[in-house]
């Protein structure tokens, strides 16, 4: 086992592809898919399930895939360290992200500050929330990416965009409903949702939307570890689910946007947040005010709910 195989068997996790993660880690189909079936071996289960249309995690890959990324996660931190410590001079802004953020639009966010302070390595970890605010109150972080909530009073926090919730029905079956037309939470309140865990935020937020409407939410005994499972699981209809706009699998399946009381779409925020002390360096207070002024006028420039 190394940890090329680690990360071959995470990206086609990520991508749902052997194409697509053999093109994101820069090597031939074939090297990653031998790459995985010798980790397979080494395992003793296989990982996933392919098909001439989709490749799926089976319930092992699904059950092992959090422990391949923390091993990942922990490389990553080895690697950051020893250069913080090696190299105190070089400039670095050190970001968490949860599994959440929209990848697409994170890189719309960076690009400009990154262009205009060539000198400044930006350097990213995805985490799950519980991890990313412990470290950043530890001091290993200096912002903090992901779905806006209510923090320590040592931590400023700044908005970043917003995405729809969209409804996956059971069974991806939701009859006499064209794919443009909206749900309200009423009509999927009798509905048993899959879950994934309360580490990136999703969970919490599906919960308090439940409850901002005084509904009970029906979740399923078991939890899925992924966005592409709780689609999957959602599909072989196992239970509905809800997921931010930009999570969406793109099969086709059937999507609809949530609405409440009002009419108004149900939407999930992103913050940015930071220590009220954490930032000494001039670098990083010029990237604070690049998350406060810079980026409003980047997200505002999309239209609402972009998922680009």
């Amino acid at each position: 086992m190394n940890l090329n195989q680690l990360r071959f068997a995470n990206a086609v996790a990520a991508t749902g592809s052997f194409t697509a993660a053999a093109a994101q880690c820069c090597v031939t189909q074939p090297t990653l898919s031998n790459g995985i079936g010798q980790l397979e071996d080494e395992l003793g289960q296989r990982l996933f399930v392919r098909t001439t249309r989709k490749v799926g995690l089976t319930p092992f890959g699904a059950h092992i895939l959090p422990y391949i990324a923390a091993v990942l996660s922990a490389q990553a931190t080895l690697l950051l360290q020893t250069q913080t410590f090696l190299k105190p001079h070089k400039r670095l802004i050190r970001i968490g992200t949860s599994p959440l953020i929209n990848a697409n639009l994170l890189g719309l966010m960076l690009e400009p500050f990154r262009q205009q302070n060539p000198g400044v390595d930006v350097v990213l970890r995805e985490m799950n929330m519980t991890d990313l605010y412990r470290m950043l109150d530890e001091g290993l972080l200096d912002f903090v990416f992901g779905v806006a909530d209510v923090h320590k009073g040592s931590w400023i926090s700044t908005h970043l965009y917003e995405e729809p919730l969209l409804f996956i029905p059971r069974g991806a079956i939701w009859p006499n409903r064209p794919r443009a037309q909206t749900v309200q939470l009423k009509d999927i309140a009798d509905e048993t949702f899959v879950m994934v865990p309360d580490a990136c935020g999703l969970a919490r937020a599906t919960r308090a939307l439940f409850r901002s409407e005084r509904r009970t939410l029906h979740e399923y005994s078991g939890e899925a570890m992924s966005y592409q499972v709780l689609a999957q699981w959602a599909k072989l209809g196992i239970g509905a689910a809800i997921l931010p706009q930009s999570k969406l699998p793109s099969d086709g399946s059937p999507a609809f946007p949530v609405c409440g009381k009002s009419g108004q779409a149900e939407m999930l925020g992103f913050a940015a947040s930071w220590s009220r002390t954490g930032l000494q360096a001039p670098h990083l207070h010029d990237f604070a005010d690049h998350l406060c002024k810079v980026v409003p006028a980047i997200v505002g420039g999309l239209e609402p709910g972009s998922t680009q």
